[in-house]
């Protein structure tokens, strides 16, 4: 039993359940309003650019809120964080639902966007206070959500803003969010924190964002700017400049928001590398099987089914999610997270292969995204598990913000590459771009090579390190890699000799 505010004991399940379904909710809000794009700009009397923002908007907030809210949750408490990522995520669906002014949407749709961060913080409250015995299947349930989440946004969308309108979407959300809050406040381990004796790093936070907002502007809106543009070009030089600063800041300060030299040990770096690769096939996955569900039938790649029946079709890979969990406690417990990573990497690649072929029925979609979708279970699972193995425990939440952050680089760049081939392959059918069987074929090749890359790049993460000491951090190892060997991941920094840091107990 796990003891809760020093006063009443909670059931493991009951934590997990909790950080469970803050997970599905969480990873909702990234898909919730896809299927709604083409309405956007009727909802909000704003044209096509500008509705495009309500997307980017979640993503941007998401992204900068991670890494900062991960390194708030250990130096200062994972409970509170948790409860209140719930809180604003509760402030910003009320703003939604009330209103449908465009600039009170797009800070709702920010104030969304911040939940992102609570399932890095989850996977560490799990490490805390799940037995070891427990702690695969728990975390592999809560990196499930990820997939969940994504997958339940694109049907539910369609079926509430057809049956009950555009407002109960956010609504819904609403109410879970409170309830949660208080399920989280109550049923969570208060823990301890380290607050008084660290300080956050708001000048490391603030150079992060100056990187961070440009990058991901342009993953968003090249296709609308044009990928070799004025505008394009600009923002990528700004990203550049501002984390070629940013490197030497956190290498330099006591206590960073990223701590560089952790995030450049061989395992948490070629995790994370990998990590934005597999997501690139896990958002690909869902959004290439709606695009084939809901495309009529008379064009040569679609189905022509209806929203209910995507709905359907689509629950079937989100619940291989659910149902691997326990099976995958007992193979992370067995074989430990590299070799389970190794397994859904390529387990994606060869799925992808063979989805070049299932393409022509319902069946045939469904069995392909099925498969993909147990690959990207089975790495998901994994990743917490040995980036968690390869950081002191006091680091283990924002060690985890820094994966999260890397996965969604990854389904941003899945999304832009996604929008611009359907754009240059798909035919217009009623005003509205239909795949075709080239944008289907190219991206599964795609995708099936960068399983593949992973795959190579897992095999490469020692096999020992889950059993090596983590009780300090080494002012060098040689494990570090070169920097341009790691520009593909932000936490790239080699490790050298820097500043001692200083020692806060562990919790």
């Amino acid at each position: 039993m796990i003891r809760t505010r020093d006063r009443h004991p909670v059931p493991p399940w009951a934590t997990v359940g909790v950080l469970a379904v803050t997970g599905v909710l969480a990873a909702l809000q990234g898909t919730l309003l896809l299927p709604l794009v083409s309405q956007l700009p009727e909802i909000y009397g704003v044209g096509t650019v500008g509705a495009s923002w309500i997307i980017t908007a979640t993503m941007l907030a998401g992204a900068l809120a991670t890494p900062i809210v991960s390194r708030l949750a250990d130096m200062y408490g994972k409970r509170r964080l948790v409860v209140l990522a719930l809180g604003v995520l509760l402030v910003g669906s009320v703003l939604l639902a009330l209103t449908e002014d465009y600039v009170v949407a797009l800070v709702g749709r920010t104030l969304q966007g911040v939940t992102a961060s609570v399932l890095p913080v989850s996977m560490s409250i799990l490490k805390d206070v799940l037995p070891p015995e427990r702690v695969g299947s728990g975390i592999a349930l809560v990196s499930a959500t990820l997939g969940i989440g994504s997958a339940v946004g694109l049907p539910l969308a369609g079926l509430l803003y057809g049956s009950l309108g555009y407002s109960s979407l956010f609504w819904l959300v609403s109410g879970f969010a409170g309830l949660l809050a208080l399920a989280a406040w109550w049923l969570l381990p208060r823990g301890e924190s380290a607050g008084e004796k660290e300080r956050f790093d708001w000048v490391g936070a603030a150079l992060l964002a100056m990187g961070l907002v440009p990058l991901l502007l342009v993953l968003s809106q090249g296709n609308t700017w044009g990928w070799g543009s004025a505008t394009t070009l600009s923002f990528l030089v700004a990203a550049v400049v501002a984390f070629a600063v940013w490197v030497p800041w956190e290498l330099r300060t006591h206590e960073p928001v990223i701590d560089l030299r952790l995030t450049a040990r061989r395992p948490v770096l070629l995790t994370n590398i990998a990590s934005m690769i597999i997501a690139l096939g896990l958002l690909s996955n869902l959004l290439l099987a709606s695009l084939q569900f809901g495309s009529p039938a008379e064009t040569e790649a679609g189905l022509g089914l209806t929203a209910g029946q995507t709905g359907l079709a689509m629950a079937l890979p989100a619940a291989v999610f659910v149902v691997a969990a326990p099976m995958l406690g007992l193979l992370l417990r067995r074989y430990g997270g590299r070799l389970v990573l190794l397994a859904g990497s390529l387990t994606m690649a060869v799925a992808y292969s063979l989805r070049v072929v299932l393409d022509d029925s319902v069946v045939h979609v469904v069995l392909g995204s099925v498969l993909i979708g147990a690959g990207s279970t089975l790495a998901m699972a994994a990743m917490p598990m040995i980036i968690m193995s390869a950081v002191p425990r006091r680091h283990t939440a924002s060690a985890n913000g820094v994966n999260s952050l890397c996965r969604m680089i990854g389904t941003s760049a899945s999304t832009a590459a996604l929008a611009a081939l359907t754009t240059a392959t798909a035919v217009v059918v009623a005003g509205h771009e239909v795949p075709t069987p080239t944008t289907i074929h190219i991206t599964c090749w795609v995708l099936a090579g960068a399983g593949l890359a992973a795959t190579v790049l897992v095999w490469f993460i020692p096999r020992d390190h889950e059993h090596v000491e983590r009780d300090a951090v080494p002012a060098s190892s040689s494990t570090a890699v070169p920097l341009t060997g790691a520009i593909i991941c932000f936490p790239f920094a080699p490790t050298t000799t820097g500043i001692p840091r200083k020692r806060v107990r562990s919790r």
